[in-house]
């Protein structure tokens, strides 16, 4: 395996050295080679703010300009005032700047060479006048894909199911994503993955993420970031990686926003509101939304499985058809306050609440060796839920000057969640009495986080960052079961199902990184040393299952310019995830008389090394990339389920020996003309399990993969046309494998009054087609389980943009409905 790893890399870095053997010469026609300019590039940057008040200025035009008058770069200020270009060539030069409309000013001129590679203007003044000016349109096309040292930006606002789906809908088109019917999210083969909001930690994405990301309107998305190997800035959880969804904020001033409404068959529907208020020094901002869902799920468990006490074969067959509409609000406000040219304050309040009723029916047979019938009966359910969660987030930023900064943040997070299931047990064969049982579960979960972090540029283009993090985490979920007694005609609390587990941790983490470039090498370094502390609770027992550990998790980043358009990058990074609190909470609990489920307190987190070596392409439109990785990991958390007796079936976690695999990811845009843009992406890896410590023999490998593919076509009449598919092969599993699966979409949108408002229509799951399948196949059990949703989702949507200034947002376009 490792020699098909270094033969990858190997055929990586050929492949770029082929791809620059022929020299490129400069545009600017002056006979360097581009892989001279790399050499000689450096940058200039500076602050704009106002002449009377010192004020710092937003969106402030800067265009650099050679001795000669010939444009260079342009770019705008930030909300900060600052300004950077990059990648200037040594030369003579001079800045122009100004407010649009206004007059534009011009520093002295000054000179960028091997001395002065790096050109601070510091602080520029100018006035912040109104000027009144005819209409004018400026049109630009946004890059799809950006990478970096560390990570790779999506901007997802070419998705037209940015106004009508959701964020899985969004996440499932990202290179290398998978989202499988009940909204879990995986990266590269692997649902160990950390989401992050806005780059940090989020009550939102905890155990029950996978249900928000469904819910979560996709227009609050501004991007979305893929980081397979993160550096030690960031927290080592999630072994395949970090995804972070970055959520809209306008920084323009004055007023302004976004409401949209959409309708959908089956009496779907979903609208929402953003609004942002900047009449100076401050920025407010806020935004609700809510979305009506319908569900409707079937599934199929065929089960053949040997009694380990009698031998008995037997074959039971569980068809359930669940329904639900589960109703989602979502609410965001917060405030930026600026305190003269240095600091910054904010506050920012998150809240979600979600609520459904579930009807469920399992119609349950059981078949003895011979195919006779030996048990018929119905399981039904009725069961209301409620989950609301609330984020409460502070931050202070202390600038001393560009790039230098000193951050703190504090944030609190509560959930609360109530799952009231009332169960009833109808049987034909053999005749009994019907049963009815209850069981309330109301899991309470409280954390804080503190942050501290420090950033201070250096000499030669250097930059240091450090910082500190205590997080705080308390889950207390007690468990009440009861069943019903016939003779007494009440229900009596089941002693043996009813439980209180409460688990605590706490976790001290540092982090140091150092970043540099050498004319055309550049590196990122961190390490992260942390201090987990945990601590189980059996309430019912009284029995403390502690759960301490360190760990020093290390990062390297290296990356080598063989021009403006080829890139290599080789990086490794050291990532675990904790077992969660269902992963280790020991008590059963009962799906159904025939079906257990119970965590392990004694689960290790589980750990990975991961090594990439990845080359990048970039010409005008068209973009390639290619990554090749390994990753090993032990001590991995895999779902183990075994046959009892009695034709119970229990599951729960445990640690795996160790996993192996072995990748190839591309990816590559390109657009035919100004009419049709296409993108492609796959991933093909080799797994190898080795589960030979739950007693397994020898190791299991497969070679599995997964295609996307898309195509937007640009009509005429502002019109716009996406069509895309996905397809995800087969899997292994420690003890079988998933099934593959597909799922192909479409969605037009039609702008309308100058792009101030728009039409959408999309269709998910065009050939209804989306289905999750696995088999288990053991020895003693053999388990064939199937799951579908309804039919394709049509949503018809409106969105529309108010207020000044009237620029198109780029989020609002489409996406699609591809969980099950």
């Amino acid at each position: 395996m490792l020699k098909l790893f270094f033969c990858g890399i190997a055929a990586t870095v050929f492949l770029g050295a082929f791809a620059h053997a022929k020299p490129e010469v400069a545009a600017d026609g002056s006979g360097a080679t581009k892989e001279k300019r790399a050499v000689e590039l450096g940058s200039v940057a500076g602050v704009v703010v106002d002449r009377g008040s010192h004020r710092s200025l937003e969106f402030v035009a800067v265009t650099l300009k050679r001795a000669d008058g010939v444009v260079v770069q342009s770019t705008v200020t930030d909300n900060r005032g600052r300004f950077t270009l990059e990648k200037v060539p040594t030369g003579s030069y001079a800045v122009t700047y100004g407010l649009v409309g206004a007059d534009a000013k011009v520093t002295s001129p000054f000179t960028v060479d091997a001395q002065h590679r790096e050109f601070d203007l510091g602080n520029l003044s100018a006035a912040d006048d109104a000027v009144k000016l005819e209409k004018f349109e400026v049109r630009a096309k946004q890059d799809t894909q950006l990478n970096a040292i560390d990570r790779k930006t999506y901007n997802v606002g070419k998705e037209i199911q940015s106004t009508t789906g959701s964020a899985s809908d969004l996440l499932q088109n990202i290179p290398s994503v998978s989202v499988d019917i009940d909204g879990n999210v995986s990266l590269r083969g692997s649902d160990n993955v950390l989401i992050l909001v806005n780059g940090r930690t989020s009550t939102l994405m905890g155990k029950s993420r996978a249900e928000v990301l469904q819910q979560l309107p996709a227009d609050l998305i501004d991007k979305i970031e893929v980081i397979t190997n993160p550096s030690a800035k960031y927290k080592p959880d999630g072994t395949a990686g970090i995804i972070n969804i970055a959520l809209k904020r306008k920084h323009v001033g004055g007023f302004s926003g976004t409401t949209n409404f959409s309708v959908g068959n089956d009496s779907r529907y979903n609208a929402g509101l953003t609004a942002n208020y900047r009449p100076g020094a401050f920025n407010i901002f806020g935004g609700y939304s809510v979305r009506q869902d319908d569900r409707l799920r079937t599934a199929s468990d065929i089960r053949t499985f040997v009694d380990p006490v009698t031998g008995v074969v037997t074959r039971a067959e569980k068809r359930t058809v669940e329904h639900s509409r589960p109703f989602f609000r979502l609410g965001r406000a917060g405030i930026d306050w600026s305190v003269g040219e240095h600091d910054q304050f904010g506050l920012t309040g998150d809240f979600n609440r979600r609520t459904f009723l579930r009807l469920a029916t399992d119609h349950n047979i059981f078949r003895d060796a011979s195919g006779a019938v030996i048990g018929d009966f119905d399981r039904t359910r009725r069961d209301p839920e409620l989950e609301q969660e609330a984020e409460f987030n502070a931050t202070w930023q202390h600038t001393f000057e560009e790039g230098h900064e000193l951050n703190f943040e504090v944030k609190a997070s509560a959930k609360h969640e109530t799952e009231d299931n009332h169960f009833a047990d109808i049987f034909r064969t053999p005749a009994h009495a019907t049963t009815f049982d209850n069981t309330l579960i109301q899991p309470h979960e409280r954390g804080s986080e503190a942050i501290v972090e420090y950033v201070r540029p250096l000499d030669g283009g250097a930059k240091f960052e450090a910082g500190y993090t205590r997080t705080t985490n308390r889950l207390d979920a007690d468990f009440f079961a009861e069943s019903f007694d016939p003779a007494t005609g009440v229900f009596v609390r089941d002693a043996a199902q009813s439980n209180r587990f409460i688990y605590d941790e706490t976790i001290h983490a540092f982090y140091a990184t150092y970043a540099r470039t050498f004319d055309r090498f550049g590196f990122l370094a961190g390490v992260r040393p942390e201090l987990t502390s945990g601590k189980s609770l059996l309430v019912n027992t009284g029995v403390t299952v502690p759960n301490d550990y360190a760990r020093i998790y290390p990062s390297l980043h290296l990356t080598y310019r063989l021009s403006d358009e080829h890139e290599l990058q080789l990086n490794y990074s050291h990532r675990v995830h904790r077992p969660e609190s269902d992963d280790l909470n020991p008590f059963p609990e009962f799906a159904d008389p025939f079906t257990l489920r119970a965590g392990n307190p004694h689960l290790l987190p589980e750990d990975i090394h991961s090594v990439e070596a990845g080359y990048s392409f970039r010409h005008a439109d068209t973009s390639f990339t290619s990554t090749v990785y390994h990753r090993y990991l032990y001590h991995g958390f895999t779902s183990i389920t075994r046959a009892i007796g009695n034709g119970v079936l229990f599951s729960t976690r445990e640690n795996l020996a160790a996993n192996r695999s072995t990748g190839l990811e591309l990816t590559a845009n390109t657009g035919l003309g100004h009419l049709v843009t296409l993108n492609f992406s796959s991933n093909t890896f080799f797994n190898t399990i080795d589960a030979s410590n739950l007693g397994f023999s020898g190791s299991k490998s497969d070679v599995s993969w997964l295609a996307k593919v898309g195509a937007t076509l640009h009509l005429p009449h502002d019109t716009l046309l996406q069509l895309n598919a996905n397809y995800v092969s087969a899997r292994l599993t420690p003890q079988g494998e998933r099934r593959p699966s597909f799922v192909a979409n479409a969605g037009l949108r039609h702008d309308l009054w100058q792009k101030k408002a728009a039409l959408v229509l999309t269709v998910s799951d065009i050939f209804n087609s989306l289905r999750e399948a696995s088999v288990f196949d053991t020895l003693a059990l053999r388990e064939e389980i199937t799951r579908r949703r309804s039919s394709r989702i049509v949503y018809l949507g409106f969105v529309y943009n108010f207020g000044q200034p009237s620029k198109k947002s780029k989020d609002d376009l489409l996406k699609f409905d591809n969980s099950l």
